[in-house]
């Protein structure tokens, strides 16, 4: 990571974060919270577990329910260093999760998350449900006190969702962005070569941009800025320059307007195939499932109910 510690790299990011002015601008944009917290080693859990309200105390008060979150986070960091899309991430009795992963130098150093929130309201039925589950952990709750816990949390209909999650992506980019030429710079004193090349390449995705053109334009040969490239960020040039169009594509197919073939165009993909190819090998679905995936979350509000879901998990049915 650029001669980098991970320790180094998020106490960077932490800096670059606690001047941003992010936090207090999103809580009163949204009303939820958001954290940003260093990815722990692989032993441990993510750590998402705001005591803030109280059906996470009740549910951590049990041995089951501390087991069902031990796993629901163990799952979150898998997807987290692996890149998956993981907001809204749902855990115990319909509480759910906003999370992004910031890389530095392209690898996840932390995690965005905000506190619990709703997708939508429980019904008195699915209070007594959730509120029984947890009696039969051994939690002291009433569907009486369950239903005053959930009153005080946020509720974010599906497009809602979806635009305070893109705007985390967006932010868990600019962060990493910001503090991986931060780095960059700092090991010459000065805005150094790849910090510049990381610069020209956001900002022209779009076009043809051959290597050879990118190290010609920070004054490096095209075989010391492969090596360079490799070495600090961790990929190559060609992977790194994907990523990006592939991340801008993800949020181009939001756009119900935008036919696929456009959207390919209009991040730098020549060739339409390829586009799709390159689009299933980092996402792991095709564009047009993709959208069809982001946009009908958006337009259903969690279809399925997601009450039971976190209970079900805890017995080995987790989807």
């Amino acid at each position: 990571m650029g001669g980098c510690s991970q320790e180094q790299a998020f106490r960077l990011l932490l800096q670059v974060h606690e001047a941003q002015g992010f936090e207090n601008a999103f809580h009163q944009a949204t009303g939820l919270r958001v954290v940003l917290r260093p990815l722990p080693v692989l032993a441990e859990g993510v750590g998402t577990l705001p005591l803030d309200n109280p059906v996470c105390q009740w549910v951590v008060s049990t041995e089951a329910g501390r087991a069902l979150c031990a796993q629901k986070q163990a799952q979150l960091r898998q997807a987290l260093e692996s890149g998956q899309q993981v907001e809204p991430f749902c855990c115990v009795a319909g509480l759910t999760v906003l999370a992004v992963p910031v890389r530095v130098c392209g690898e996840p150093v932390a995690m965005l998350h905000t506190n619990r929130l709703l997708v939508r309201r429980p019904d008195p039925g699915e209070l007594e449900a959730a509120s029984a589950q947890l009696r039969s952990w051994g939690a002291a709750v009433t569907p009486e006190a369950m239903a005053e816990a959930m009153a005080n949390l946020v509720v974010l209909e599906g497009h809602q969702v979806e635009a305070v999650a893109r705007l985390l992506r967006i932010y868990a980019e600019h962060l990493g962005d910001l503090a991986s030429r931060r780095i960059l710079a700092d090991r010459q004193g000065q805005p150094c070569a790849l910090a510049q090349a990381l610069a020209y390449i956001k900002e022209h995705h779009r076009e043809r941009l051959p290597l050879r053109e990118v190290a010609r334009r920070v004054n490096l040969s095209p075989y010391y800025f492969c090596k360079l490239f490799h070495r600090t960020m961790g990929m190559t040039f060609t992977q790194y320059l994907t990523r990006v169009r592939l991340e801008r594509a993800k949020d181009l197919l939001l756009n119900p307007s935008l036919s696929v073939s456009e959207v390919a165009s209009a991040v730098g993909f020549g060739s339409i195939p390829h586009f799709n190819r390159s689009f299933k090998r980092y996402t792991g679905m095709t564009p047009t499932a993709y959208r069809a995936m982001r946009l009908g979350r958006s337009r259903s509000a969690t279809a399925s109910p997601t009450w039971v879901e976190g209970v079900v998990a805890l017995n080995g049915q987790i989807s």
